[in-house]
């Protein structure tokens, strides 16, 4: 048997060294009488996708039959991929069809049905790992940015990082976390700001500043415009996946942005931090011709259902009525504000709130998902237990995993079920004064006619029925997290004044 080694150190694992699993797996080669023929490696690399230097050399080898070995050789499962899909796929696909066999160190030889139970399993504990180290990095970095700290990465331009001993030691060092302080260029990079909050061409504001400053670094500076306000932010980034930006964006929505305000020196205002991102735009890529956006497309009907369709400036319905679009959109965001400061909406949902409180206090679902998580919790402890005193370990095995997905299935439901305890508390806790409070919040943001104003209006309302001669309308809204409460605009109301 001729065989390749592949090897990777993890950058959460730095005791599994690159030399270390050269060291055992030689030992399973001599075990196994294979020839090693062939060395791929990844150093300090993660698993959470394929992307990988000597992972994808190995591939494209795989796939030359004049290769010169025929199966691999691998500490774990983990060292493959710490995705389900991505094991799935290099061992399914690439190695079947390439006559290529995968043999673990850390799996024993067994029945082929045992072999990929244990395999599923260790896959799975290995994804389970990965998503849980990422949950709890994500967590750190989220509470430092609440105390302040940074979350990690270089200072912005204009400043510099001061490292700070927390008092705690780890491994034998002191344990340091960094605050941003001004830096050299601080006053330079003031200027450039405040120019641009003023309206200032790039190349204007560079030249008033007196920098030297490629633009596309400058467009990164302009969107940290809230940390040169003297304000930690962190999230902006969407995740980053094989296929590009999830959300197709490279930044997150602003309301998944953690802001910690006040948290070092600012060098300009947040009033100009706002101008300069309201330049900035929300990292999609923009076309040279703006595309007209209608923006209540969708959900401007007629009364039998049929939709206004944006067209040329106009909403038309079918091939006739005609109305146009910025005449109809004023006078519907006019009636939403004026709807949403209305005490009649705030009333009618204290009435949905207190209705939802009634039909929750009978229930106390989390705590039975609960017990039935710790029972499973304490059969598999029995099972796994069991198994070291088998020789026929597959039913076992089966059985944990039968388990194991029902857990899974449990701990999804208890996550949807603390939330709907936490919208609860919320329910109970809520005053007229307080949803008035909310309400005229939401009227401000749309009547401030902000980029995300198409998205804020089809979130709360359910459809606009508009009469075919355009001369009334009704609005429906959808103002709760559920579609449980559906409210009509208090009147109808006229668009524009009849021809």
């Amino acid at each position: 048997m001729r065989a390749a080694l592949y090897l990777r150190s993890s950058k959460d694992r730095s005791d599994v060294s690159i030399d270390a699993q050269r060291r055992q797996l030689q030992e399973l080669a001599q075990q196994r009488e294979a020839i090693i023929i062939q060395e791929y490696a990844d150093a300090v690399e993660s698993g959470k996708d394929d992307d990988r230097p000597g992972f994808q050399s190995m591939l494209r080898d795989m796939r030359n039959k004049n290769r010169g070995w025929d199966c691999v050789l691998v500490l774990d499962t983990a060292r493959i991929a710490r995705r389900r899909h991505l094991a799935i796929i290099f061992e399914e696909h690439e190695c079947k069809r390439n006559n290529i066999r995968v043999i673990y160190k850390s799996l024993p030889e067994s029945d082929p049905i045992t072999e990929m139970l244990l395999k599923s399993i260790l896959q799975a504990m290995d994804e389970w790992h990965s998503l849980t180290s990422k949950v709890k990095g994500l967590a750190g970095m989220s509470e430092n940015v609440k105390q302040g700290w940074r979350a990690g990465g270089s200072a912005p331009r204009g400043y510099r990082l001061e490292k700070i001993e927390t008092g705690t030691i780890r491994d034998g060092m002191a344990v340091t976390k960094s605050k941003l302080v001004v830096g050299d260029e601080a006053l330079l990079i003031r200027a450039y700001l405040q120019a641009r909050a003023r309206g200032l061409p790039r190349a204007r504001a560079l030249q008033a500043a007196e920098l030297d400053i490629p633009i596309t670094s400058l467009i990164g500076m302009e969107r940290n415009a809230l940390t040169y306000a003297g304000h930690t932010v962190w999230n902006r980034h969407a995740e980053v996946q094989q296929s590009g930006y999830v959300g197709g964006q490279k930044y997150r929505p602003r309301t998944e942005w953690v802001i910690n305000k006040n948290t070092h020196e600012a060098l300009i205002t947040e009033e100009e931090a706002e101008k300069i991102l309201s330049q900035v735009g929300d990292g999609h890529v923009q076309n040279r011709v703006a595309k007209r956006t209608y923006l209540f497309s969708g959900i401007l009907k007629s009364p039998e259902g049929e939709n206004w369709k944006g067209d040329g400036g106009d909403y038309r319905l079918g091939k006739g009525k005609r109305i146009k679009s910025q005449i109809l959109e004023t006078a519907i965001i006019k009636q939403v504000v004026e709807d949403l400061n209305s005490d009649d909406v705030a009333e009618k949902l204290l009435i949905h709130y207190k209705s939802q409180v009634q039909k929750y206090e009978t229930k106390n679902l989390s705590a039975d998902i609960k017990k039935q998580i710790l029972a499973i919790d304490a059969q598999v402890t029995k099972l796994a237990d069991l198994l070291a005193e088998t020789t026929k370990p597959a039913a076992l095995l089966r059985k944990i995993e039968e388990l194991e997905n029902k857990r899974e299935q449990l701990e999804i439901d208890l996550e949807t079920e603390l939330q709907e305890e936490k919208n609860n508390r919320v329910y109970k806790q809520a005053s007229k004064p307080d949803i008035k409070s909310a309400l005229r919040s939401l009227a401000e943001e749309i009547a401030e006619d902000n980029e995300n104003l198409k998205d804020a209006l089809t979130q709360i309302i359910k459809e606009i029925v508009l009469m075919p001669d355009a001369s009334s309308a009704v609005i429906s809204y959808n103002l709760t997290h559920k579609s449980g409460l559906q409210l009509a605009s208090p009147r109808g109301f006229e668009p524009r004044s009849p021809p």
